[in-house]
């Protein structure tokens, strides 16, 4: 063990041995100086006790780094959100785009559905299923007014009603075929109904009148359909019995089509004077019994 020991004057230090010290000091003289003085031992005393060396305290948590975590966290929840704001409302837009695309269709196919079912005849099957019988001629019947007069002794029966042109545009003025039915729903009679040749506005009627001379007993039903060619401007064509016709009328010819039977409407006559009650009209057959 050795001792350092420095100079007063040059402060340069020597290492040296305690024991040559000794307990009561030794005079030394300085090398790099010349200066000489009494080194003594230090007393144990005078030295500075030693204290243990206080904990060490872990590291307190960054403030600065907690809050840039927490601003990257709540950045990224918000990115989030958008993220999921925009994807519902692209999902919301394209299914609001499809609702309209299907609102402009159903629309059009109600608008257009005399075109649809002139076009393509089994449309009206469709329509049907809906509750919506559509008259692809573009023409119904109206009421019938039906009744009975006397000619110089000759029993007549006269049948007066109009045709309406329900479409958009104007069309052909179709024939029309007057039929005389028995009680069981037989045709005893038909004939064409003379109509002027030409077409009518859309939305505008035509009226028309037929004459029965010497009409069969046996009729208690008058039917008046829409035929499928279009008025000649021809005058009432002779009475033809039951089957002998020279035209399809158009409901027949479209029956099959429509999968829905006309809806005829009923007129009874009265023996005598004024026209007979009618029920409403309905397309485009129209019936009346007498």
């Amino acid at each position: 063990m050795s001792i350092v020991l420095s100079c007063p004057s040059c402060t340069t230090r020597y290492r040296a041995n305690p024991n040559a010290i000794g307990t009561n000091g030794r005079r030394v003289r300085c090398a790099s100086c010349g200066h000489v003085w009494t080194a003594e031992m230090e007393d144990p005393s005078d030295l500075p006790s030693l204290q243990p060396a206080p904990p060490v305290k872990p590291d307190a948590p960054d403030e600065d780094a907690g809050g840039e975590k927490k601003v990257h966290t709540a950045f990224r929840e918000r990115q989030e959100k958008k993220r999921r704001t925009l994807s519902a409302a692209a999902a919301g837009g394209a299914w609001g785009g499809l609702l309209a695309a299907c609102t402009v269709l159903f629309v059009c196919a109600w608008i257009f559905r005399v075109d649809v079912v002139t076009l393509w005849p089994r449309a009206s099957s469709a329509y049907a299923a809906v509750g919506a019988t559509v008259n692809p001629w573009g023409y119904d019947v109206g009421e019938l007014d039906v009744t009975r007069e006397v000619d110089h002794g000759v029993p007549l029966l006269v049948i007066e009603g109009d045709i309406h042109n329900f479409d958009r545009r104007a069309r052909a003025i179709p024939g029309l075929r007057a039929i005389l039915r028995d009680e069981h729903g037989e045709a005893v009679l038909e004939w064409t109904i003379s109509m002027p040749a030409g077409r009518l506005g859309a939305g505008r009627r035509q009226d028309f009148r037929t004459v029965v001379s010497d009409p069969p007993p046996d009729a208690v039903e008058v039917e008046v359909v829409l035929m499928e060619t279009p008025a000649h401007g021809n005058a009432d064509s002779g009475h033809q019995d039951a089957g002998a016709s020279d035209g399809a009328a158009a409901d027949d010819v479209h029956t099959s089509e429509l999968d829905t039977a006309a809806v005829t409407d009923h007129a009874p006559a009265p023996e005598h004077g004024p026209p007979a009650d009618q029920h409403a009209s309905a397309e485009p057959v129209e019936t009346g019994q007498y």
